[in-house]
């Protein structure tokens, strides 16, 4: 599988409580893009306990991409809800979400840093572009579900997913996909489908990563590449302008409305593919449990809100706050199980 390697990069809480030693940088492989939200940063005194006056939300993802566009309706939730805590935000995109998970490990687990992160978190290392492991993190909760859609160019030559796929049959190397970041939903959006419909040599694939869904689509309306494999969510903007058409989606039944409304489903193509992507947040191993308990609780109000319903419509995405340790035993467990299975079959990971 051939993989360019021209994508761009394009309350406090109470003193006792233990501090997470350094680790090293060693693992990444990129170097972040580094934007902070700092605008209008409220002069707040740290004082003393609960609520936290300030905390940080490590986006691991560059501005516009579906990570980005998720942190900041959060805190946008937070200040609809009432919550008296300022969240700033720090985009770091680049390196499969690796730069973005190593730096919360690396500041002081006292609860006011945590990140924005996907599946991410757990095919990394199953795919071998990490040490880090989800052992090394606390999840605190889930926040939306996203479903994944195949992106052509309007006028595109490749006008259904079944004429992508033929085409794949005959040469596998013949269309160029864009992806957001490898490992990710985004490929595994292309692999899974290339693999149910005959596809013989997934190797010979050609995926082009990118730092995230928004450099992604420029890439695609530049003609630099032929399929894009995203999020909806870094999708709806483009449809609803007319510049791009949307021709699988990865839900498990047709929509009926939204960007990707009346779009064949890879189960409408035969198939028995479901990608339910999700995007939650998570803090480091050992997090305090008085600051686990004030995010959830926190992030619940957030997801909750009118702001928030009202912005994830308009992205196409679906609030689904879940806890953490429900989110940990009902979805991210089985899922890393699964996802270890279909790349084990696809030859990605041993």
């Amino acid at each position: 599988m051939f993989f360019s390697p021209f994508a761009k990069k394009r309350t406090p809480f109470p003193p006792f409580l233990r501090r997470r030693p350094q680790r090293p940088l060693a693992a990444l492989m990129v170097l972040p893009l580094l934007v902070t939200t700092t605008a209008c940063m409220p002069d707040i005194d740290r004082g003393e306990g609960y609520p936290p006056p300030r905390v940080t939300a490590i986006a691991a993802g560059s501005p516009g991409g579906g990570l980005d566009l998720t942190t900041r309706i959060t805190k946008d939730g937070l200040d609809a809800a009432g919550v008296d805590t300022f969240m700033s935000i720090e985009n770091m995109g680049g390196g499969g979400g690796n730069p973005a998970r190593a730096a919360v490990l690396q500041r002081e687990n006292d609860g006011t840093s945590v990140v924005f992160e996907s599946n991410r978190i757990f095919l990394s290392n199953i795919t071998g572009t990490t040490d880090m492991s989800l052992d090394d993190f606390t999840p605190i909760a889930q926040l939306t579900t996203d479903y994944e859609v195949w992106l052509v160019k309007s006028g595109s030559e490749f006008d259904s997913a079944k004429t992508v796929l033929d085409r794949l049959k005959d040469d596998p190397a013949a269309v160029n996909f864009g992806i957001g970041t490898v490992p990710s939903d985004d490929q595994l959006n292309v692999l899974r489908p290339a693999s149910q419909s005959g596809v013989k040599d997934l190797n010979d694939l050609n995926l082009v990563a990118f730092s995230d869904g928004g450099d992604l689509n420029n890439e695609l309306l530049g003609g630099r590449i032929d399929v894009a494999s995203t999020g909806m969510s870094e999708a709806v903007e483009l449809v609803e302008s007319g510049d791009v058409e949307i021709i699988a989606v990865s839900a498990p039944k047709t929509m009926k409305d939204g960007a990707a409304r009346g779009v064949p489903t890879w189960h409408d193509l035969g198939m028995n593919i479901t990608i339910n992507h999700w995007r939650g947040v998570f803090g480091p191993a050992d997090m305090p449990d008085e600051a686990v308990d004030w995010w959830q609780g926190a992030l619940k109000e957030s997801v909750e809100s009118d702001e928030f319903v009202k912005q994830s419509e308009a992205l196409g995405i679906n609030p689904a706050y879940v806890p953490g340790d429900k989110w940990l035993d009902t979805i991210i467990r089985p899922e890393e199980q699964e996802s270890t299975e279909v790349l084990k079959k696809v030859g990605l990971v041993k």
